[in-house]
C-alpha cells in the first residue's frame, strides 16, 4: 500500500475535523472520513517501526557475529575480550530499558482511555519479551565465544647446562590466565543478571496472581490468565539459560592482532552510536503507534455509535 506523506495526512485530518460542525457534532460520513485517515496514519507509524527495527536486528546480527567469529591473540592481548564485555554490558543495559518500557506499557494498557482490543495488548507485550529474549541469546552466544580454561605449564624450559636447566613463563598460560579471568567475571554478571530477572518475574507473577483473583469477568479472566502464563513461561526460559552461561562454544574462531582489533573497535563504537540512536527512534514511534491505535479505535467508536443512533 502506498502510504501518504504524514505531513499530509496531518493537514487533512485537521481540515476533516475542522469542518463546519452542525449542531449534533461530525456527520457519519466525516467521521468515517477521519477513521480513513487514521488508518493510514496508523499504517505509516507501523511501516517506519518495522523498518527501524529491521535496521537495529541487522546492525546487532553483523556485530554479533564478527565479535563470536574472533578471539584474542599473544599480541592482542585481551583487547578482543574487552570489547565482548562491553558489548554484553550494552546488552545488559538494552534489556533493562526494554523491562522498564515492558512495565510501564503494561501499566498504560490498563488505563482505559488506551483502547487497545485483547490480540493488540497481547501482540504489544509480546514484542518487548521477544525483544528481551534476543538479547539474552546474543548476550549468551558472546559468553560461549569467550575461551575455556585451558591447562597450561606456568614455566617452559628453555634450555640448561651444567648449572641446570633454565626456565621461563609460558605465554599461553599468562594469556590463557588473562581470558579466564575476562570469562569468570562476565560468567558472575551475567548470573547475577538472570537471577535479578527472575527475581523481577516472580514479584510480577505473584503480582498477577493476586489481581487475577479479583476478576469475575470471564473475558478479562482469559487475558489475566495468559497473562500469568507467559510470565510462568519467561521464568522457566531464564532459570534455563543460567545452565547455558556454564557452557562454552565450540565454534572455530580466529586470533587477531592488535592493530586489527583496535580498527574493529572503533568501528564497534560508532555502531553502538547508531545503534543507540535507531533504539531511541523506535520507542518515540512506538508510543506514537499506540497513540494513533487508540486514537483509531476511539473514532471506530464514535462512527459505530453514530450508526446505532443515527
Amino acid at each position: 500500500m502506498k502510504h501518504r506523506p504524514i505531513c499530509y495526512l496531518l493537514v487533512s485530518l485537521c481540515l476533516v475535523s475542522s469542518a463546519p460542525a452542525q449542531n449534533t457534532g461530525p456527520t457519519a460520513a466525516q467521521l468515517e472520513s477521519m477513521v480513513t485517515i487514521r488508518r493510514q496514519r496508523v499504517d505509516l507509524v507501523r511501516e517506519e517501526m518495522r523498518q527501524t527495527d529491521a535496521h537495529i536486528e541487522s546492525r546487532l546480527d553483523t556485530l554479533i557475529r564478527t565479535l563470536t567469529s574472533i578471539t584474542d591473540s599473544k599480541d592482542s592481548r585481551t583487547k578482543v575480550a574487552r570489547m565482548k564485555e562491553d558489548t554484553m554490558k550494552g546488552l545488559s543495559r538494552t534489556i533493562g530499558y526494554y523491562d522498564q518500557k515492558r512495565a510501564k506499557f503494561i501499566q498504560d494498557l490498563r488505563n482505559p482511555q488506551t483502547q487497545l482490543d485483547t490480540a493488540e495488548k497481547e501482540k504489544a507485550i509480546a514484542y518487548f519479551d521477544a525483544q528481551i529474549q534476543k538479547r539474552i541469546e546474543q548476550i549468551l552466544a558472546l559468553k560461549k565465544s569467550m575461551p575455556a580454561h585451558k591447562d597450561y605449564e606456568q614455566y617452559v624450559a628453555t634450555g640448561g647446562g651444567w648449572y641446570g636447566t633454565e626456565y621461563r613463563r609460558n605465554q599461553d598460560y599468562e594469556q590463557n590466565q588473562r581470558m579466564v579471568s575476562h570469562v569468570d567475571s562476565q560468567r558472575d554478571a551475567i548470573g547475577k543478571q538472570l537471577d535479578a530477572s527472575i527475581a523481577r518475574l516472580d514479584r510480577m507473577g505473584r503480582d498477577l496472581r493476586s489481581r487475577r483473583s479479583a476478576i469475575s469477568d470471564p473475558a478479562q479472566a482469559r487475558e489475566w490468565d495468559a497473562a500469568i502464563a507467559r510470565n510462568d513461561t519467561l521464568i522457566t526460559e531464564r532459570r534455563q539459560q543460567k545452565l547455558e552461561v556454564l557452557q562454552s562454544s565450540n565454534t572455530a574462531q580466529r586470533g587477531v592482532a592488535l592493530k586489527e582489533a583496535m580498527d574493529l573497535d572503533k568501528t564497534m563504537k560508532m555502531e553502538t552510536d547508531a545503534l543507540r540512536r535507531d533504539m531511541t527512534t523506535l520507542f518515540q514511534r512506538y508510543t506514537t503507534f499506540v497513540q494513533e491505535l487508540t486514537a483509531l479505535h476511539a473514532t471506530e467508536k464514535s462512527v459505530a455509535a453514530l450508526q446505532r443512533h443515527p
